[in-house]
């Protein structure tokens, strides 16, 4: 795969090599574990799931663990046309040369990329069709609580927290490759652990979930994985709490990782010192279903700030109840950044908050915005859902009204605020109270759509939604059973990925599947009763139906079920009061440290600059322009220097590029001008900020410059040389550039931030010459081009540009020329 990066639209996807990921000798593994994520590298590497596992797996003598994410579609066409097969970022290893596949299953519309890439790894889809020379192929996550629809693609699947039971997995796996079984002798192995669902041999039996009660008995990874490029949730990420309190009706999440239960505040505290210390990220993301009902959120945050303000570590949170935020939440926040807000009121009326079980008091909501606003927050994100059950057109009304209040009140405030109001169309879950409830039609969906968009209009309130054909889809699958393998086999032959992605979504390929398949959409989104046997009731979460059916039948009577809680609760007869019951995390001591000044090294004048020059090549030429200035960023953090920050709003480190280079480029000589505080010695920094660099990135100069000292200008010329081998003949090539250089103009077209532009390249081209290429040994090893670019009146041409212009190399034999600059 890694051959062909310059053909692809984000080849630091495929690079791997990221800081502190993992490459074990080849020699001392007796297990090879694939970790395998359907979606693209950004989307998976922030899943927290992925590098807890990965942590695990690696800590285990005789056990590799790898990472594999679903290519993109213009990697697939390299993969498929070049007959290349699918391959692991650490070691580019085929992925069906390794002994284990673990898919996440994170959602429903990711099911077709589970299939392309089973298909793109020379990999039998179905089960039955794979025998020892295959890995074993397993599944877990969220809609592992539903695998029917998935179950004939799978050898096992896990239910439930995977900690314990992966190693329990790879445990049996290395007795049976050392007793040379059959994959029948493991099967029936793997069916005797708790949690495990063997979809070839199920009877009928019972599939408990497994479960973690103690979550500070669950390994938390210390030196996580941190990618090159920016990632959908770029940050640390801290699970401070597994499950949730509330009981909200129609979220799986809040029943299937029942009970709650919460990790001890000083080891988040003694965690999150170390994490940073290996990663060097600056904002720190305190995750839970519920982030405002940890019992220490108060003085965890305030010993977090105080700890990391002056470092310029912000925090924030997935989302809030708005009870939270009132008081003391918000004022912490602020003190580095304000990092964004989510308010999640679900339905808009009191009435539709009580049949999903959503207590929220308005008056405190409106409280905690104006707090909110007082302190200068301007964007404010509110998320609902529309279709939820006993909806009314008052209820959709409300979102409208609700919103033009929050927005009122702020312009009240002399705020001016952007109101993101996001809406997406209710799904009913398998084991929640509302799994006997249907999904309103597309066609509802559709007009329920319009009132909204006809309604929520102006500057000030923005309305986000999702495809109706997208919620509908995950509403099939969600409530689907085996049948449904059928239909994902015909979607996938058809053409079918990326089904969550709206502009890959193709809704006409899904109805000819599902017409192919014989089967119809709608028989899985239709009313239930509770004498049905529903596919996934074998599945048992604790949670029993007899519960779930009663909170369906309060949820009609518009009632309140309260919260959970520590103690003799058993309303929903999970908890035992023992072993397993809602664990809340031990206080912090009173004598917790308490703010602590800002540190003597920054006193105004112990700062000095350093104009660095490095160079940049192999693999990591890749690496854009802005993921550069992030790698810088992090790894000086990592280093343990102090960078010092400007002022304002969102204070940035003075870390400023003389030129960006073009992603594919290499570099002898780059120039970079970073500010730190304090006092340090060239040879210091040069050591410490190489040793926590990425192999192919290496300072080798740190010259001291007095302040103030402006940031040098761009160079006007940049000198390259591009390695064309023997794509021409000498002669051909000389002819070529002989002819370009002659003409009197030479216009190539441009595309600079999504705009279009005409320019003559000539001007641009100081110097261009053809010679040949020598080796090692003195023979011709082929051809290079040395070319001279100017930058004239702010324009210039990358030397791909010119390159296509002056010799007419096109597509692949143009992305694959080699270019390194010189000078």
């Amino acid at each position: 795969m890694k051959e062909y990066l310059s053909l692809v639209s984000k080849p630091v996807r495929y690079l791997g090599r990221e800081i502190n990921s993992i490459r074990k000798d080849p020699s001392k593994v007796k297990l090879k574990f694939c970790f395998a994520f359907p979606d693209v590298y950004e989307v998976g590497m922030s899943h927290l799931g992925i590098q807890i596992l990965y942590h695990i797996l690696n800590s285990k003598n005789g056990v590799s663990c790898e990472r594999v994410f679903t290519p993109w579609i213009d990697m697939e066409k390299v993969l498929r046309e070049k007959g290349i097969p699918l391959s692991s970022l650490e070691s580019s290893t085929p992925l069906n040369q390794f002994d284990i596949l673990g898919f996440s299953l994170q959602y429903e519309l990711s099911f077709t990329n589970v299939l392309n890439m089973l298909d793109l790894s020379g990999i039998p889809l179905f089960s039955r069709d794979r025998d020892e020379r295959f890995p074993l192929v397993i599944a877990g996550g969220p809609t592992a609580f539903n695998p029917e629809p998935v179950a004939d693609f799978f050898d096992a699947i896990v239910i439930g927290d995977g900690e314990e039971v992966v190693l329990e997995i790879c445990d049996l796996a290395i007795q049976w490759k050392e007793s040379n079984g059959k994959k029948d002798d493991l099967l029936k192995s793997l069916s005797k652990i708790n949690g495990i669902y063997i979809p070839s041999l199920h009877q009928g039996k019972k599939i408990r979930k497994r479960l973690i009660s103690d979550l500070n008995r669950a390994p938390f990874p210390t030196c996580p994985i941190v990618p090159f490029m920016r990632v959908v949730h770029d940050r640390l990420s801290v699970e401070v709490a597994r499950g949730c309190k509330r009981g909200c009706r129609f979220c799986e999440a809040g029943f299937i990782y029942r009970p709650y239960r919460e990790r001890d505040p000083e080891a988040i505290q003694e965690a999150i010192n170390g994490t940073l210390k290996q990663t060097g990220y600056e904002e720190i993301s305190l995750l839970s279903l519920s982030a405002g009902d940890y019992s220490s959120i108060k003085p965890l945050l305030s010993n977090l700030m105080d700890r990391f303000e002056s470092k310029q570590v912000a925090v924030s949170f997935p989302s809030l109840r708005i009870e939270s935020i009132v008081g003391q939440l918000a004022g912490e926040v602020k003190r580095v950044r304000k990092t964004g807000f989510t308010i999640a009121p679900e339905a808009a009326t009191e009435r539709l908050r009580k049949v999903i079980n959503k207590e929220l008091d308005e008056a405190i909501l409106f409280r905690g915005v104006s707090e909110l606003f007082s302190m200068g927050w301007k964007n404010l994100k509110l998320y609902f859902m529309m279709g939820l059950p006993t909806e009314r057109e008052e209820d959709l009304r409300g979102i409208i009204d609700l919103s033009r209040r929050i927005s009122s009140l702020g312009e009240r405030q002399k705020i001016h605020p952007q109101i993101s109001v996001s809406v997406s169309t209710f799904v009913p879950k398998p084991h929640t109270p509302f799994q006997w409830e249907p999904q309103i039609s597309l066609e509802v969906m559709k007009g329920k759509l319009q009132f909204l968009k006809e309604h929520v209009k102006g500057k000030k309130i923005r309305l986000k939604w999702q495809d109706p054909h997208l919620s509908f889809l995950e509403g099939v699958f969600s409530m689907g059973d085996r049948n449904l393998s059928r239909s994902l086999v015909e979607a996938h032959r058809l053409g079918c990925r990326f089904d969550g992605w709206s502009d890959q979504f193709r809704y006409d390929l899904w109805e000819k599947a599902f017409e192919k398949a014989g089967l119809e959409m709608t028989f899985y989104t239709r009313k239930k009763n509770f004498e049905e046997t529903l596919p996934w009731s074998f599945i048992e979460t604790g949670v029993g139906s007899d519960f779930l059916w009663k909170e369906y039948q309060r949820s009609l009577k518009e009632e309140i079920t309260p919260s959970c809680s520590a103690g003799d609760c058993h309303r929903c007869s999970l908890c035992d009061g023992k072993e397993i019951t809602v664990r809340e995390g031990r206080p912090l001591p009173k004598d917790a440290p308490q703010k602590k000044e800002r540190s003597e090294i920054r006193k105004k004048g112990l700062r000095m600059k350093f104009r660095l020059t490095f160079v940049k090549k192999g693999e990591v030429r890749f690496i854009s322009h802005l993921e550069l200035a992030h790698l810088f960023y992090r790894s000086a953090k990592r280093a343990g220097l102090s960078l010092h920050h400007s002022e304002g709003f969102h204070p940035m480190p003075k870390i400023i590029f003389e030129k960006a280079l073009p992603v594919g480029v290499e570099s002898l000589r780059e120039i970079v001008d970073i500010e730190l505080e304090g006092r340090i010695a060239s040879d210091e920094l040069i050591d410490r900020l190489n040793r926590s660099l990425p192999d192919g990135i290496e300072i080798i100069e740190a010259r001291e410059v007095l302040l103030p000292f402006a940031s040098s200008s761009p160079p006007d010329r940049s000198v390259y040389r591009i390695y064309l081998d023997r794509l021409l003949s000498k002669e051909e090539a000389q002819s070529r550039l002989k002819k370009a250089l002659e003409k009197g103009e030479l216009f190539i077209l441009q595309e600079r931030k999504e705009k279009k532009r005409r320019i003559d390249l000539l001007p641009l081209i100081e110097r261009a010459e053809v010679r040949e290429e020598t080796g090692e040994s003195g023979d011709i090893a082929g051809l290079e081009l040395e070319l001279v670019l100017r930058s004239l009146s702010g324009k210039t041409a990358k030397p791909l540009e010119a390159l296509e212009a002056l010799l007419g190399l096109k597509g692949e034999a143009l992305a694959q020329c080699r270019v390194i600059k010189v000078e």
